[in-house]
Order: structure tokens, then sequence, then C-alpha cells
């Protein structure tokens, strides 16, 4: 009886972290059905509805009679500063053409509404965490290459997305990525968590492969950055010399040298029988430097390909280069305007974390770079301990949204919020996770320092 109750109480917080993957990670397969399955094809209502079904998944049934604190310093800076957008865009606009009042309400309400459930759920979801999202990011995968393959305008050499509408404008690469990124940080945690069942194991490894094949051909610079980024924090904190020398004594065992041995064997089979879908990722990747050496090229005036040819910036790149040249208009000439700013949403930088002192003042700069400030701190923290599986997977996923804050979208953006509304709730209160979900253990690579104990 046990047993089966733990199992119910398994499926019921596997019920809530699907909500919050439908918030944070939705777009992909709200995407999907929507236009390649043309279940409403460009239905902004339809986008609204899925996040709304994914609110109700949320809803646990302890609701409202059991609330779990969040990191309270993230919490009132985060809802200082959705009060100061929602009071500039009544009291102070910068864009005398605004007239999406309603459409930013709604986005607003689904970030407080998302918040506002996470502390109602319980931190009893790391457990069943990164099982949740390796499948829900694999099925959001699975979506996408099914949409490319029966998409007959997209080609091979275009970015991976799903057209939206009926036109071939394209969709947003970026939501694919990120769920890739999200995948690929999920499948390693369970890579090297010594518990994992060896069939799963085997699975995340797939997963990840797919994950990554995606994240190459979205082509999206921010997202490779991330993982980077991601990837050089986590052998700095977790690899020292001891586990180096340990990897190096285990290769030349016998079984090591055969599962590599298999495992080369089986790379150059699948290369030669699917060379296709190895030059495809290879073109992807190449053309994807040479775009962003021709982007460091202009930056510097040169020229790239001999004499005739002068590089040039892409739009996204040319576009915060002309932010930064109005910032130092700023700074030189209306130095006092970044008191106030210049109104909500006067002026669309491509650098959040830039606009948000630009369009809302020292206030809002300090609001929302002290949020990510915090996250930043809070990831690093983690990093070095590994407490738990959901901490460990919202510290890498940070340097996702890190990365973007400094390349791209608005500051009072959704697709901000809903991230650090979640890493609010769960970053900084490690401490009051109660010891059964305490996950050090199972950590194959020790932590750098001695880990705290556990504060129920």
């Amino acid at each position: 009886m046990r047993k089966f109750l733990h199992f119910l109480e398994t499926i019921d917080l596997m019920r809530m972290v699907v909500g919050i993957c439908i918030l944070v990670d939705g777009y992909p397969l709200i995407f999907f059905f929507r236009e390649t399955l043309k279940l409403a094809p460009g239905s902004t209502v339809f986008t609204a509805v899925a996040f709304a079904f994914g609110l109700v998944l949320m809803v646990p049934f302890t609701f409202l009679r059991r609330l779990y604190r969040p990191n309270m310093t993230m919490l009132w800076m985060g809802l200082g500063f959705i009060a100061l957008c929602i009071m500039y865009m009544f009291t102070y606009l910068g864009d005398p053409g605004f007239k999406d009042y309603d459409k930013d309400m709604i986005y607003y309400a689904y970030a407080l509404i998302f918040l506002f459930l996470l502390i109602n759920i319980p931190n009893d979801i790391a457990r069943v965490f990164i099982f949740v999202v390796v499948f829900f990011t694999f099925v959001s995968n699975l979506g996408l290459i099914y949409s490319l393959i029966t998409n007959p305008s997209w080609a091979i050499g275009q970015r991976a997305t799903i057209t939206l509408g009926d036109n071939d404008d394209g969709g947003n690469p970026h939501v694919f990525s990120r769920n890739a990124f999200m995948g690929i940080v999920a499948c390693a945690i369970w890579l090297i968590r010594s518990d994992t069942n060896i069939f799963l194991r085997l699975f995340a490894l797939f997963a990840g492969m797919v994950n990554l094949a995606v994240l190459v051909l979205t082509q999206t610079r921010s997202s490779i950055l991330a993982l980077l980024i991601a990837i050089a924090f986590f052998l700095a904190f977790n690899v020292r010399p001891p586990q180096i020398r340990a990897v190096v004594r285990g290769i030349f065992k016998p079984v090591t040298l055969v599962i590599v041995a298999i495992g080369m064997v089986a790379i150059s089979f699948f290369i030669n029988k699917y060379y296709d879908v190895y030059a495809v990722l290879y073109g992807y990747v190449l053309s994807f430097m040479e775009r962003n050496l021709d982007n460091i090229y202009a930056l510097f005036g040169a020229k790239a390909q001999g004499a005739a040819y002068k590089a040039t910036l892409d739009d996204s790149a040319a576009n915060r280069s002309m932010s930064a040249l109005f910032f130092t208009n700023v700074l030189t000439g209306h130095i006092h305007m970044l008191i106030l700013g210049f109104g909500y949403k006067y002026l669309y930088l491509d650098v959040p974390i830039l606009e948000s002192l630009t369009n809302m003042g020292i206030l809002g700069f300090i609001l929302f770079g002290g949020v990510n400030a915090l996250c930043l701190y809070h990831s690093l923290g983690i990093m070095r301990t590994n407490p738990n599986q959901l901490s460990v997977f919202l510290a890498y996923f940070y340097m996702l949204i890190m990365v973007a804050a400094f390349t791209g979208g608005r500051p009072n953006e959704i697709s901000f919020w809903i991230p650090l509304a979640l890493m609010t709730r769960f970053m900084g209160i490690e401490h009051l996770f109660p010891e059964h979900l305490q996950d050090r253990k199972h950590i194959v690579y020790a932590p750098a320092v001695p880990a705290a104990s556990p504060v129920s």
C-alpha cells in the first residue's frame, strides 16, 4: 500500500512538473500543434489556452493550504520590477504609438500567476524534475524534426524552426534552441548520476545527442555560447586532478577499451551509412563559424574573403552595434535621462540589461540587474556543492538566461520572467530541502568543497 501511495504521489508531482515545462518551454510543442498539425494556425488564443492549461496542471492538491518559502530577496526585486513596468506602461510611455496594454498585462498576469503557483508547489518535485524535462524536451525535438521533414518550404542550410502562419517568413529558432539547451543540461545530469539505470542512461545519451544536433541546426549563437560557459563551469567546479587521474587510469582498463572500440565502430558505421546527415551537421557548424568570423572581421573593418569582399555585420549584430552607439550618445549628452529612463518600451536595444537602464531608469536597472546578479551568485554556489538535481539544473540553465540578458530580447518579456520566477522559487533555498532530496552522494564528480549539512 505504501508503494502504491508513493507511486500516486510521483505521478502527481510529474503532473505539476509538466505544467512548469509548458510555461517555461512550451512554445516548441505549441508551435507544433498549432502550425504543423494545423490545429489553429497563427492563433495567439491557442497559445494562451495552452499556457492556461499548464497553469492548471501546476495546481497542487494542497493549494493555499501549504505555502513554501521562495528566495525572498529575489521575490521582492522581481515583483518590484514588474510593478515598475506596469506603472511606467500607464504613466510614462516611451513609445507614443504603444497600444498593447492588454497583451502586456496578460503576459505579466501569466508570470505572476506562475510565480504564485510555484510557491504552492512542494520541493519534492526535485526528485522527478529531471525525468520530466528529459522526456518533455525529447518529444519537443521530435515535433520539430517532423515539422522540418514535412515542410516543403524548408531546405537544408536554413535555421531549424517551425514556420508560423501561412507564409514562408519562418518562425523563432530561439525557442527551439532553448528547448535543446534544457534537454542537454537535463540529460547530462542524468548521465552523471551514479544511480541512473543503464537503460535510462543510454536513453539520456541518445536524447542528449538529438538535443545537440537540434542546437546546431537552430544556429543560435546565444545558446551555443551558454553551453560553452556551462561546460567551462562544470569542469572548473567538479573536475579535479584526482578525477582526471582516475579517468586516465580507467581509459586503459580492458572494459573501457572494448567500449571505446565499439563506439568508434558504431560512429564509423553511422557516418558511412548516413553520410548525408553527417554532412548536413558539418555544413551547419562550418557556416556558423564563418558567419561569426564575418561579424568579428566587420567589427574591425577587415576584409574577410579577399580584397573584393568586405565583411558586414548581420542584422542582429548590427542592431546591437547601433544600440551601443545610442547608449554612448546618452552617456555623453543626455546622462540625466537615465535617472528615470526614457519611458516604457522607448527603444528596442536588443540588449535587455542595457534597455532596463535606458527605458526604466536606475531603479529598473537595479531591480532587473539585481535579480540576474543573485541568480548568477546562487548558480555558482550550486555548481560548487551540487545540492540536488533541480537546483543543479536551474544553475546551468541560468547560463542561457544570463547570456540572453546581454544578447537579445527585452527585460520585460515573459521569456525572461517565467524562468526567473522558477529560479526565484527554488534558488538559494537549498538548505530548506528535506534530507531525502539531497543528491550530493549521486554526483559522480566530487564537489570542489565539502557541502554544508542541510537544514530542515
